[in-house]
């Protein structure tokens, strides 16, 4: 299958890109290296409308129809207009990211490129991945959004789904997702990025991200970004059991997502050492033979390819240096469940302890800010721009969490 290195042509034609997908494909690293350093985007001529990368999740609400809903911020409503806006008040290229608009419906998509006007030159970008990675990685996903199906059954349910009505298919299915965002679009304006497999290195994927957007890849600072990270097998069971013991407790939409998939999942479990896993024999044919089907359908719809098609079909999941992958979810024993409740419970008390003394410290900081601008306001006058500027905040919050993490460690060294 033939490999096709494409870019957006040069800086000095303004294009929109819709990134629209799909979830699980490096987004959250690609949205957080841009939002972080968007002063450099926007140096570079690349604009990401509105303020925050929320707003753009907004937005995708708003163009699928669902920014009525109660449980949505009411400025979700008419929100995308604010984004046509924003990137026709803009002369060099416009960026408008988030995976949720990838299960917008022809109608939805057609509507929403349309907004920008005849004149516009809109892309589609769509970020894929190989299935082997994928169904792994949605089911965990779906169990931080409070699902309690087990992986078997999550897998079981996609082999059954011969119309591909699920939402993972309706996400996943990135041939499908390409067909409905360009079928208004000549397909050269239709680009998918494939995610490099396994043992590649880490950067090749914001290197093509960036450079189809016109970027200059090497100018953006990509350690301070990190992954949506995964769960192991111990740790994604106690998940689990914890959505289903938790009832009615804690809604999705709610305060489920701060809670517990922000603070349980992300910053505690996914901290622990567990067991690698993946498919099982059968699944790993399906996805093979699915991941193939998707290729071949994007060759023929002639879209812009920047990597390679064959990188959507699995290979080897095996990675020099680290533990193989499980052949399916292992069995976790009760006692083994038992110790990872209880390391839980820590993770949870100190970030419980280490929010507290953040939130000590600001009400420190408060009250001696007065103070501190009579003595010393070159200092105040840096700390309350970084409260301003994004990506200063970034700076702040993660020389916070080092020192989080420091005391922590200290803590477990004197055993106090």
């Amino acid at each position: 299958m033939s490999s096709v290195s494409a870019g957006a042509g040069t800086t000095d034609d303004r294009r929109i890109f819709l990134h629209v997908g799909s979830p699980k494909t490096g987004t959250t690293f690609l949205q957080q290296v841009l939002w972080s350093q968007r002063r450099t985007a926007r140096a570079q001529g690349l604009l990401l409308p509105l303020g925050s990368f929320f707003d753009h999740y907004l937005a995708s609400l708003d163009v699928r129809g669902l920014a009525d809903r109660p449980e949505h911020p009411p400025r979700a409503m008419g929100i995308w207009g604010k984004v046509v806006r924003d990137a026709r008040g803009w002369s060099g290229n416009v960026l408008v990211s988030h995976e949720l608009f990838a299960s917008a419906t022809p109608e939805q998509a057609e509507r929403a490129i349309a907004s920008f006007g005849d004149d516009a030159e809109v892309h589609i970008v769509i970020t894929a991945r190989d299935l082997v990675r994928q169904i792994p990685a949605e089911w965990q996903e779906h169990l931080k959004h409070r699902s309690r199906k087990p992986f078997a059954k999550f897998c079981r349910d996609l082999r059954e789904d011969t119309e591909g009505s699920s939402w993972f298919w309706r996400v996943q299915d990135f041939a499908d997702v390409a067909d409905r965002w360009g079928r208004s679009l000549p397909a050269e304006r239709v680009h998918v990025v494939t995610v490099p497999p396994v043992g590649a290195d880490p950067l090749t994927l914001w290197t093509r991200f960036a450079t189809l957007l016109g970027l200059d890849p090497d100018s953006f600072d990509t350690a301070l970004s990190r992954s949506n990270p995964s769960l192991g097998a111990e740790q994604a069971e106690l998940l689990r059991r914890v959505n289903a013991a938790l009832g009615d407790r804690l809604p999705l939409p709610g305060p489920y997502a701060a809670d517990v998939k922000n603070v349980f999942a992300q910053r505690v479990l996914a901290q622990r050492p567990g067991t690698r896993f993946g498919l099982d024999d059968v699944g790993v044919e399906f996805a093979t033979r699915r991941s193939r089907e998707i290729a071949i359908a994007l060759e023929k719809q002639q879209v812009d390819v920047v990597g390679d098609l064959e990188e959507l079909i699995p290979a080897s999941e095996a990675v020099p240096g680290q533990p193989p992958i499980s052949r399916g979810l292992p069995p976790v024993a009760d006692d083994v469940l038992l110790r990872e409740s209880i390391n839980a419970i820590v993770g949870l008390l100190e970030e419980h302890h280490d929010r507290r003394t953040e939130r000590e410290a600001a009400r420190r900081d408060h009250a001696d800010g007065l103070q501190q601008l009579k003595q010393q306001p070159v200092r105040y006058l840096l700390r309350r721009e970084s409260e301003r500027r994004p990506w200063l905040m970034k700076v702040r919050n993660v020389y916070r969490r080092r020192q989080a993490v420091t005391r922590r460690l200290r803590r477990r060294h004197t055993g106090t």
